[in-house]
């Protein structure tokens, strides 16, 4: 905004677009690996030491194998497959860096959740935003900024929703027509395995797509709310899909996920959650040179129907020293899943979900089956009842224990 003689002018900063452009694989790789390291090494400039969260994943990796930080902060759990303790050690013994672990339980976790959404000031139910506190609370111990991965699966297509729309092409071959009649018959169907494939597959993605962490869709949203649901997902995007409407599926579902998902959930607890702990997250693959790099990749640089991040990950490969860059993506690697099964979690849950004002909002016997439909195996549910359970908390906090 610039302001002279009394007129006021605004101008957008930046925008960004996606296009594909014919290049040469191994000199687009070349370039992103120069890009990204300058991108870096500028991160790094400050008059204070600067450590790096880590993963057992490709982007945070890459930030420390290029930045080779002398401090390094990794979270895990007791429960081995979602723990990235072990990998994160592999990489940092290679490199000859520090590296500080924690371990978070069941019962600590669950019992930070008011104090998590005090802070996130919305009910965000991104389960990762919690450890993700925590972690940056260990490491403001320490340093007083923190460099992160978030930004590189929107940029450069790290979905594995994005490899559906290569690995299905023998599905999309069956007529829309009939796909759609088949989305409409099996969305008045009980949920099973499968049926929200057929659903989704059986839509425009402009009538479906609203980012790459969906919960339910409508119908469900309407059993799980007390009164009918009067949000239209579609009026949200609408512009984005109109503004992309020429480009290929692919590059939708990334203009989306940027717009919404990277702007309203990845930065925004990544930010919060570190500024609760006063300590500074830099991002370097959020940089307008790293974007220029990778807003023309075309798509079999991006994805395959085996591989996400493409040429991304052959640029990590120059300068990761194990096989990090490799490794898939775990999604959300916290054992909510699990947790929610033990009798104190169950039952911590179950009695939130129970109290009186929960009526106003939800349809409380409902997520009561939900929840203990998820806690004798029958369905996996922990993600919508987390999101209502995170409402109920995030109330309570702003509404009821003011």
């Amino acid at each position: 905004m610039t302001v002279k003689d009394n007129e006021v002018k605004i101008r957008r900063y930046f925008d960004f677009d996606f296009y594909e452009k014919t290049q040469d694989f191994y000199k687009v790789v070349d370039n992103i690996s120069k890009t990204i390291r300058e991108s870096i090494n500028y991160h790094k400039i400050g008059d204070v030491e600067v450590g790096a969260f880590l993963s057992s994943g490709v982007d945070s990796s890459y930030i420390v194998s290029v930045a080779k930080p002398d401090k390094t902060y990794t979270i895990g759990y007791g429960l081995d497959k979602y723990s990235e303790i072990d990998y994160a050690k592999d990489l940092t013994n290679f490199l000859g860096v520090n590296n500080t672990s924690i371990k978070l339980g069941s019962k600590e976790y669950i019992k930070s959740v008011p104090k998590i959404l005090y802070y996130m000031d919305e009910p965000i139910c991104d389960p990762s935003a919690i450890s993700l506190y925590f972690i940056a609370k260990r490491a403001s111990k320490d340093v007083n900024v923190i460099l992160s991965g978030e930004g590189a699966d929107e940029i450069f297509g790290g979905y594995n929703t994005y490899k559906e729309e290569l690995n299905l092409e023998l599905y999309n071959k069956i007529p829309y027509l009939i796909r759609h009649i088949l989305a409409i018959f099996f969305s008045k169907l009980p949920e099973f395995k499968g049926r929200n494939f057929i659903i989704r597959r059986g839509r425009k993605l402009k009538d479906q797509y609203i980012g790459v962490s969906r919960l339910c869709y409508e119908r469900e949203v309407n059993k799980i709310m007390s009164y009918e649901n009067i949000i239209d997902n579609k009026l949200i995007t609408a512009n984005i899909f109109k503004e992309f409407k020429n480009k290929n599926d692919i590059i939708k579902m990334q203009a989306i996920d940027m717009k919404f998902w990277l702007v309203r959930n990845i930065l925004l607890k990544a930010d919060k959650m570190t500024m609760a702990n006063s300590i500074e997250a830099r991002v370097p693959f959020i940089d307008k040179e790293v974007f220029n790099v990778a807003k023309s990749l075309p798509e079999n640089y991006k994805i395959s129907k085996t591989e996400t991040k493409i040429a991304f990950r052959n640029s990590a490969k120059k300068d990761i020293p194990n096989n990090a860059y490799e490794k898939r993506k775990l999604g959300f690697p916290v054992p909510i899943r699990e947790w929610m099964k033990e009798d104190d979690i169950y039952n911590e849950i179950k009695e939130t979900i129970k109290q009186e004002f929960v009526k106003e909002f939800f349809n409380q016997d409902y997520v009561l089956k939900l929840l203990e439909d998820h806690k004798k195996g029958r369905r996996d549910n922990y993600k919508k009842v987390w999101a209502v359970y995170c409402f109920i908390k995030w109330y309570e906090v702003f509404f009821i224990n003011t």
